[in-house]
């Protein structure tokens, strides 16, 4: 996937002027009280992070200093739209810049609304327009080829896992073998307070691949009988007191990494999510019934799936008549 390079940050010289700026009480005070309402509000601890960093990155210090935002109500739009063109002489990419933008907005409407600012000016700005591209998939090939490099049959389930589940990487951490279902109307995974705080289930089996069997099959016969932590997947060496601890983000990051590096191919988290989808849209799944196994609350995400199905695309050309 092409990707923008982006340059090294480096601070700017100060001037005189900028060199006596300090950061002004009233924009740490509409920060604090933002996040605040965040936790209030009960976003993910992901989120309210994500807000914290781009508040007080660097980037967004620099240029307050640069600008003189010494408090709420000097951002106003003009600053926005400065700040972003800044970003994108930086060499930011455009979802980057989003991000900024995105988080930007949502502070400057609580601020509007709780008196830190009065200048509504800032909410018509619209964002960057961000670049598509086609999400990068599995082939069935490179499948085979990831389970015939796994050293365990706990990578080997993890990675026809989160191919079967399209579960983000949190989500995935946080399954525990109590969130394997078995209903009469099939078997299913409970993911709980997935991305937004919100549970939902993710159907295991289809008529050709029998999911569900292979993970109790694993608990079974191959995950450590001994492990007091109801995970799923858990590490594969018992620490100092005997115990199995559950895997980590970090360590699902390290065994796909050195997957990658054995098989040569390119292998993150995501790319299993929209191999996931796009598999399921070519096998006939309904997009709101996708929409719901993803765990997103409107149809904007799915949409980029649908956009990107050439089968049905070639299909449509291959009858036409003249």
């Amino acid at each position: 996937m092409p990707q923008k390079p982006v340059r090294p940050h480096r601070p700017r010289p100060k001037s005189t002027t900028s060199a006596a700026f300090s950061p002004s009480s009233t924009w740490d005070a509409a920060v604090n009280a933002f996040l605040a309402d965040c936790r209030r509000r009960n976003l993910s601890p992901s989120t309210t992070d994500t807000y914290l960093s781009i508040l007080t990155s660097p980037r967004t210090e620099e240029f307050r200093r640069d600008h003189q935002v010494r408090s709420t109500r000097d951002l106003t739009a003009d600053q926005l739209k400065a700040f972003e063109t800044e970003l994108f002489d930086a060499g930011l990419s455009s979802g980057s810049i989003v991000g900024y933008h995105r988080v930007l907005k949502t502070f400057g409407r609580f601020c509007l609304e709780e008196g830190y600012a009065d200048d509504d000016a800032i909410l018509q700005v619209d964002g960057p327009k961000r670049e598509q591209y086609e999400p990068e998939v599995f082939t069935d090939e490179e499948e085979q080829r990831l389970l015939a490099a796994c050293e365990s049959e706990r990578d080997r389930l993890l990675i026809e896992f989160m191919l079967s589940t399209g579960l983000r990487l949190g989500e995935v951490v946080n399954v525990t073998i109590d969130d394997i279902v078995e209903s009469p109307s099939g078997a299913y995974v409970r993911v709980r307070q997935g991305k937004g705080r919100k549970d939902r289930i993710v159907p295991l089996d289809t008529s050709r691949r029998r999911m569900s069997r292979k993970v109790l099959k694993y608990i079974k016969d191959s995950r450590p009988l001994d492990s007091t932590t109801r995970a799923l997947f858990v590490s594969r060496r018992a620490s100092a007191d005997g115990g199995y601890a559950p895997l980590s983000r970090r360590g699902i990051q390290i065994i796909l990494y050195r997957l990658g590096q054995k098989t040569g191919i390119h292998v993150h988290p995501h790319k299993f999510r929209h191999t996931f989808a796009t598999r399921a849209l070519s096998a006939g799944v309904d997009v709101m019934a996708l929409r719901r196994a993803l765990g997103h609350t409107t149809l904007a995400m799915v949409s980029r799936y649908v956009h990107y199905q050439k089968d049905d695309l070639l299909e449509a050309w291959r009858r036409r008549r003249d």
